[in-house]
């Protein structure tokens, strides 16, 4: 059940290449990247059962391009998109040429990850064609609890970021396929087994 978008240009010999932008094609291809981005969030509101996406509506989502660029946005929550390409970028550089079809990303360290802070959690899903990246979908989301000394994320007498909650750097949430449902739960919990 996937569904690939693919656009067909009819004759490519009357295709003329120029560095000139044109505005129509602009316009056309801005809002069908837009429309795809607020799909994904209004697809995550929908199947979320967290208070903070359903009705809240904390949560953004954005198309990257295969270096971690921004190609759109939809019109969801600023501070999650203006850290959301660095968390792109980062996870780019980080993983080089292991990332592979089938493979799911997740982060949200605030200073070494582009995270925003640490309820923020990033969800990046490399799109390829041809066995190549050709771009990136993300979503952050506002999570109620990720771990630390106290239930509730980011308890008031944290002295390092590790007591606040999960800091996951780089991390494959799904693997070759396959959800690695054992290694989040163990970043997640890991936190509130420090002493406090």
């Amino acid at each position: 059940n996937t569904l690939d978008i693919e656009i067909i240009i009819d004759d490519i010999n009357n295709l003329i290449i120029s560095n000139v932008m044109d505005p129509i094609y602009l316009s056309i291809f801005s809002h069908r990247f837009m429309g795809i981005a607020e799909q994904m969030g209004r697809t995550l509101q929908r199947t979320s059962i967290s208070v903070n996406i359903k009705e809240r509506l904390d949560f953004s989502c954005a198309i990257f391009d295969s270096l971690g660029g921004l190609v759109a946005n939809a019109p969801h929550l600023p501070v999650h998109l203006g850290a959301m390409s660095e968390a792109v970028r980062y996870q780019v550089r980080y993983w080089k040429d292991d990332i592979k079809e089938g493979d799911v990303l997740v982060s949200n360290h605030p200073q070494l990850a582009g995270g925003s802070h640490l309820p923020d959690i990033t969800v990046i899903t490399p799109i390829f064609k041809d066995n190549v990246i050709v771009f990136f979908v993300a979503s952050r989301g506002h999570h109620a609890d990720v771990g630390g000394i106290a239930p509730g994320s980011m308890p008031p007498l944290s002295k390092t970021l590790e007591q606040e909650g999960a800091a996951i750097i780089a991390f494959k949430l799904v693997k070759n396929g396959l959800f690695q449902e054992d290694g989040i739960s163990e970043l997640l919990l890991a936190p509130g087994k420090l002493s406090g």
